[in-house]
């Protein structure tokens, strides 16, 4: 792990950063195509009022354009908007650029990947096939019951349990919260 001592309000070692930075790009091969249809990493989304559902994203590869069809996890939608770092509106963003985008058809959950297809249709289509073949795996899942786990169910019926309503600004957040509580 390269480290680089560096400070903002001095700019020590900023110089030196960013040679480590393009090093470490050089060394693991880091490329990213800005042709190539977009895809990349949620990083977090929202409901916000007069926008709806707003999704941070990182794009990884490609460029993403304002009216391009995506499928953000079991999500799909036609992108509106879309806004750099200082809430500015920009028409398109290439690689590496951290951007939200809104138009979405749900909130998708951080770390989900998105993909811009060719039409809307197709996006709505993937997303739904998705989301029921989640819904499917949820269901097998519920029915495998066995012997031990009635038992244990009886068993744990002494136990106290505590119902929570979790509210928060952003997924990101409440996922925390989610596993800080059942880690209790």
């Amino acid at each position: 792990t390269i480290t680089v001592n560096c400070s903002a309000t001095t700019g020590q070692g900023i110089e030196e950063l960013m040679e480590m930075v393009l090093l470490q790009t050089e060394i693991l091969e880091l490329n990213a195509n800005p042709e190539a249809r977009a895809r990349g990493i949620i990083l977090e989304s929202e409901m916000h009022k007069g926008f709806g559902s707003v999704a941070t994203v990182i794009i990884q590869n490609g460029t993403l354009k304002k009216g391009e069809a995506v499928v953000l996890g079991n999500y799909w939608g036609r992108v509106k908007t879309i806004r750099d770092g200082i809430g500015s509106e920009v028409e398109l963003a290439g690689p590496s650029m951290p951007v939200e985008i809104t138009g979405l058809s749900g909130l998708p959950k951080a770390g989900d990947e998105f993909i811009v297809i060719e039409t809307e249709r197709e996006a709505r289509e993937i997303a739904e096939a998705r989301s029921e073949e989640g819904w499917q795996k949820s269901l097998v899942a519920k029915k495998k019951i066995s012997l031990e786990n009635l038992l244990l169910d009886a068993a744990g019926s002494q136990k106290k349990v505590l119902n929570l309503i979790l509210r928060a600004d952003v997924q990101g957040s409440l996922e925390a919260l989610k596993v800080a509580i059942m880690k209790i």
